[in-house]
């Protein structure tokens, strides 16, 4: 006959197996944080497939570029469900009007954490496929410094300090040569809630625009959000303001005065955006709503152009490249065409100029072969 230890004993082992059982189970079905991942930088380009330079009637030289900016709410089970046939809708609609000659020239990417979210840049056929910051990837700089009590309050119910499962969903595409890309991961500590799951961070591309003078940059972020993040506001904003001095940090590579196109967690004026390199910058403007879907340079502290789209595009000019909006558009919202994430569509075009007196910057890329 058992032993009444010897029976509670041999219960617990087997809760005990039944819960590690279980708890192996969840883990395996999470998930994977490198499955999306698609990067590739290409060491040739196609003139055919770039915009064309055409002169002004100023003699200006000029290129129009046409930016896609979209957060396409590619997040996996189970925090999200039942999105791979919206992520097809996407990728097909693009992948369309890239083979008709009227897609876009740069494609920015927001939240593409799974592989249907990814192909929605290789279906297109881009030649640079350029992602953020990979699942791993430590912040090289260092972090900004927290307030008082701020690593104190972190609650690994909400989320924060159990690692990172997912990458930092950031893409940016082109065809157009891209010198040069860097990437870099927020600080461990600097994220708030939920966001702190992701190895969110940012990355920037250096183009070189066919006859240009100067290379054109593209930056790209994804900072903590605010009621999603499931944590207090303060604390949510808190986190804001850390990532901008961050993205800050991360800027002072390029030169202060150079041309910029700049997409990031401009949904919202945030406490971030109320600080920092680009509210503290005049030449940097944001392309907001006209009439119709003409487009006009406005200040980062402008609000109707905040209340004009949940996601924003902004800009500076150089000496000597200038960056002009031309026209703005947001799709996908249920009227310009249906809902398929919680964010819609930005669509821009910009031009950029430059002097045809000016010697076009030297570019080590050669055209592909036939």
């Amino acid at each position: 006959m058992d032993r009444p230890g010897r029976r509670i004993g041999g219960g617990l082992a087997i809760t005990a197996t039944i819960l590690l059982g279980l708890v192996a189970a969840i883990w395996a079905m999470l998930p994977d944080g490198r499955a999306a991942r698609v990067e590739r930088i290409a060491d040739c380009y196609d003139s055919a497939a770039l915009p064309k330079v055409a002169t002004l009637p100023d003699g200006r030289k000029a290129m129009r570029l046409r930016v896609l900016f979209w957060n396409v709410e590619g997040l996996p089970w189970p925090i999200r469900s039942g999105r791979e046939a919206k992520l097809a809708r996407m990728a097909g609609w693009i992948a369309q009007r890239r083979a008709a000659g009227r897609g876009p020239d740069i494609l920015i990417l927001h939240k593409a954490f799974t592989p249907e979210a990814s192909r929605i840049a290789t279906l297109a056929g881009f030649r640079s496929i350029v992602p953020g910051p990979a699942l791993g990837q430590e912040r090289n700089i260092p972090p900004a410094a927290p307030p008082a009590g701020y690593a104190e309050g972190s609650r690994w119910a909400k989320g924060e300090g159990l690692g990172k499962w997912l990458d930092g969903g950031l893409y940016i595409s082109t065809d157009l040569p891209v010198m040069a890309a860097r990437s870099e991961a927020f600080g461990a500590d600097s994220c708030a809630g939920f966001d702190c799951l992701a190895n969110k961070g940012a990355e920037l591309l250096t183009l070189q625009l066919p006859g240009a003078p100067a290379p054109l940059y593209l930056f790209n972020t994804h900072r903590n959000s605010r009621e999603p993040a499931k944590v207090g506001i303060a604390r949510a904003e808190a986190s804001h303001i850390l990532q901008t001095r961050e993205n800050d940090a991360f800027l002072a590579s390029m030169p202060a005065d150079a041309a910029l196109i700049a997409a990031g967690d401009f949904n919202n004026y945030r406490a971030g955006d109320k600080s920092g390199r680009f509210a503290a910058d005049p030449a940097f403007q944001l392309a907001g709503k006209s009439d119709a879907f003409t487009a006009r340079p406005a200040p980062m502290t402008d609000a109707a152009a905040w209340k004009q789209a949940y996601d924003l595009l902004g800009y500076r000019s150089s000496d000597r490249l200038r960056i002009e909006p031309l026209a703005v558009a947001t799709l996908f919202d249920g009227k310009n065409g249906p809902r398929l994430s919680d964010h819609d569509a930005q669509y821009v075009i910009f031009r950029v100029s430059w002097r045809a007196d000016t010697t076009p910057a030297p570019a080590p890329f050669k055209t592909c072969p036939a």
